[in-house]
């Protein structure tokens, strides 16, 4: 994909050096390992002046995120979606991928476009941050996350295959959308508190109830 695809390196914008010297009262907390420990100071835990190494806070507009896709036909992995990744010790697996599924123009011919049904080995922690998301479009709403942990099937809802497979193929430019993605050769743990959460979809699987056989051996 050459130097420019992707997501490039000078879109990652990175803080210009501060520093603040105050006196007083300052409890400093640090996690670790899950656990918050703290101490109290006298002093600003911000009056470092200098800075060795290569690690950095930064931010990044997702919206400047140069986005591949198929002019052909077939689904592509959404692998070409990572705007960052962690490589694992083992090759070809990741700690964790962030992946993004931005405003893109659909062309493929003779092509089921949205994401087809599948169960990976990646566990896949998914969120919506604005408009709609094509496979899912009604129950899938701006803030919402779901979860599937490697080995689960999972793919697009009973609404939308049935919009997809209806379909006319003409070029479908998705404009308002914005979802992001961690992926993940580790499975995913829920907390208590996730799992007890209000907002919880106690349906969440009726979604593929309405889908039919489609399988034909001749």
């Amino acid at each position: 994909i050459g130097a420019n695809g992707l997501a490039d390196p000078r879109d990652f914008c990175y803080p210009v050096a501060q520093f603040e010297d105050k006196t007083g009262k300052f409890t400093l907390i640090a996690k670790y390992q899950g656990h918050l420990f703290q101490a109290e100071l006298g002093h600003s835990p911000l009056d470092v002046v200098g800075w060795r190494g290569n690690y950095a806070p930064y931010k990044y507009n997702l919206d400047k995120f140069q986005v591949l896709g198929s002019i052909s036909f077939d689904h592509p992995d959404p692998s070409i979606f990572t705007v960052l990744t962690s490589p694992s010790e083992i090759p070809g697996t990741a700690n964790v991928d962030f992946v993004i599924f931005a405003a893109r123009w659909l062309v493929m011919q003779n092509t089921f476009r949205p994401p087809y049904y599948h169960r990976n080995v990646m566990s896949e922690f998914m969120g919506l941050v604005r408009g709609r998301y094509d496979a899912k479009e009604t129950g899938f709403q701006p803030g919402g996350v779901s979860l599937h942990n490697a080995m689960v099937p999972h793919g697009p809802d009973a609404e939308a295959f049935e919009k997809a497979v209806g379909a006319d193929l003409k070029p479908q430019h998705l404009t308002d959308t914005l979802a992001i993605m961690f992926e993940s050769s580790l499975p995913f743990q829920v907390t208590a508190f996730a799992s007890n959460a209000k907002e919880l979809q106690k349906d969440y699987l009726s979604c593929w109830k309405g889908l039919k056989s489609h399988f034909k051996p001749e």
